[in-house]
């Protein structure tokens, strides 16, 4: 798929695709709020742009439908986001500057 944001076009076949996972997203409703999973595609692209693709919702309520945006994110998300999926080898893959603890 291609994406358009800002006069830059961002394509999931062109670009890396570096993890697949799943996130909550945040959904207000009427009276209640929930927290539907969608499954979430993170890529890089040739210039070293990371993007998210936000695609298919895994929860079990007709209520939500799939999604099929991007979000463009900087490399402080993706660490944290590499952070809270505990990924310490993709995160050395892609940034150097891991030391121990």
């Amino acid at each position: 798929m291609r994406y358009l944001i800002k006069n830059k076009v961002y394509d999931t076949e062109k670009a890396q695709e570096i993890i697949k996972y799943i996130k909550q997203i945040k959904h207000k409703g009427l009276f209640v709020t929930t927290y539907p999973k969608y499954r979430h595609t993170l890529y890089k692209t040739q210039k070293g742009q990371f993007f998210v693709h936000i695609g298919e919702c895994l929860t079990q309520d007709t209520a939500y439908s799939h999604k099929n945006y991007i979000e463009l994110l900087s490399n402080d998300e993706v660490k944290e986001i590499l952070n809270q999926l505990n990924e310490v080898d993709l995160y050395q893959q892609l940034f150097d500057d891991l030391e121990e603890g």
